[in-house]
């Protein structure tokens, strides 16, 4: 049987595979496994941001109320088998090799995620889930999760500009992609999207005979508890209030999202309660989103530092960063922001966007082809922030260090940033 390495190995070398053929491969793959994608119930969820919060929402949810669950997402912070996980569980390395090598002979020409979404459903259909939450990679129309006939429900957590390469460059275009995970006579949620993206999903939604919800927060936040790590929500109705286990300004549309979405799973006959969605929604654990940890003695210079890890990398996921950095304890502080971004984000708007908060910047490099140099962050954020204190370390762990001299560190741009830091600080020791 194929190790966990030598598949691994396999999988990192076609991260840069071309698709061709959209879809075909994959269906044809499928059918060779047994068409396991047609014999699971799922979620599926797309969205420039927030679609990983709800999908780790919705199976805490579901876990609570006794469900038997799956749950593929994307990226991985630090072990590739994150991605695949029944009921809490991560794949197991040996498990992860013995799946790879089945998919691998049943479809040898498929990229990177092809193959990892053909493993999480072989996986799900194999362990009995009951129902698995998956989440959309790039877009939704063309995406190789969207091999998916009917799921129980469909969500658009968000549009804005992101991936414009194979989106578009308008937010219509962008909309247009993402709705393409609607199926015909299926069920869809979304928040109150701009004007311009609901136009396309509701055209979607029609062409398809399928419901569209757009719903407005049902939660207000009422406070948040930056020692735990975690933030208050009150439902507007019934002033009822939630413990979520994540932070972040945007929380409360992710948190509606399942609150909504829990209705519509129930009329398809699974039974969560008000008390298994309280005890789902505090239970939740989702790291590099907004996470905060504390750096023990010595691990980030003479004492003890708050790291803020956030995997913000694009324009609306800072602007959402942001506001939560407003509403926290740390924009008084002296807090240094390290930050690494890659070449196919527009990393001036987010410089533009970071520059009120970030006077002490550490640029590095993430651990990817794909990322600009420091250097040329560097230079650019001189222009944007002149009297800035800029620093550039290559090395992460260099970057942290030095950055740790503050009270306070955000480190952001990336996931595979966040990731990398993520690593090690749980390797120097860290709590919270």
């Amino acid at each position: 049987m194929m190790t966990f390495e030598e598949a691994e190995k396999i999988l990192l070398a076609r991260q840069d595979f071309v698709k061709k053929d959209g879809l075909t491969r994959v269906f044809a793959c499928l059918s060779r496994l047994g068409d396991p994608h047609e014999k699971i119930k799922t979620i599926h969820v797309a969205g420039t941001n927030g679609k990983g919060s709800v999908c780790a929402l919705f199976d805490s949810v579901l876990r609570a109320a006794g469900c038997k669950t799956g749950l593929f997402i994307s990226p991985h912070l630090i072990r590739l088998t994150e991605r695949i996980c029944v009921s809490g569980s991560e794949i197991s390395r040996e498990e992860f090799g013995g799946i790879f090598e089945e998919v691998f002979k049943a479809g040898p020409d498929l990229s990177f995620f092809e193959l990892l979404t053909c493993m999480a459903f072989l996986y799900f259909k194999r362990a009995g889930t009951e129902i698995a939450v998956i989440e959309v990679g790039i877009g939704g129309r063309y995406d190789t999760t969207n091999v998916l006939a009917r799921p129980e429900l469909s969500v658009i957590t968000s549009v804005d500009y992101d991936h414009q390469k194979y989106l578009g460059g308008a937010i219509a275009e962008i909309a247009g992609q993402k709705a393409g995970i609607i199926k015909k006579g299926g069920v869809c949620l979304a928040p109150l999207l701009p004007e311009e993206a609901r136009g396309p999903v509701m055209k979607e939604a029609q062409e398809k005979l399928a419901q569209i919800h757009f719903m407005a927060p049902v939660f207000d936040i009422a406070g948040y508890d930056w020692k735990s790590g975690t933030m208050a929500l009150k439902n507007k109705k019934t002033g009822a209030v939630f413990k979520l286990g994540i932070i972040g300004a945007a929380q409360n549309s992710n948190a509606t999202l399942v609150y909504e979405g829990v209705g519509i799973l129930n009329s398809a006959g699974f039974k969560i309660s008000r008390k298994h969605i309280a005890e789902g929604f505090a239970r939740v654990d989702w790291p590099g989103r907004f996470q905060l940890l504390s750096a023990a003695p010595g691990a980030g210079g003479s004492g003890e530092t708050v790291y803020i890890l956030d995997g913000a990398h694009n324009e609306e996921a800072v602007r959402s960063f942001t506001r939560t950095f407003e509403a926290s304890p740390f924009k008084t502080e002296d807090t240094a922001f390290v930050m690494g971004i890659l070449n196919d984000k527009e990393y001036a708007a987010i410089l533009r966007l970071l520059a009120p908060y970030a006077a002490r910047t550490v640029f590095t490099m993430p651990q990817s082809e794909r990322a600009v140099s420091p250097y040329a962050l560097a230079d650019e954020y001189s222009k944007i922030r002149p009297d800035a204190d800029i620093e550039v370390q290559e090395d992460i762990e260099a970057a942290l260090i030095s950055a740790g001299r503050s009270g306070a560190v955000a480190v952001l741009g990336s996931f595979y940033l966040v990731g990398a830091a993520l690593k090690i600080l749980k390797k120097v020791g860290s709590r919270w």
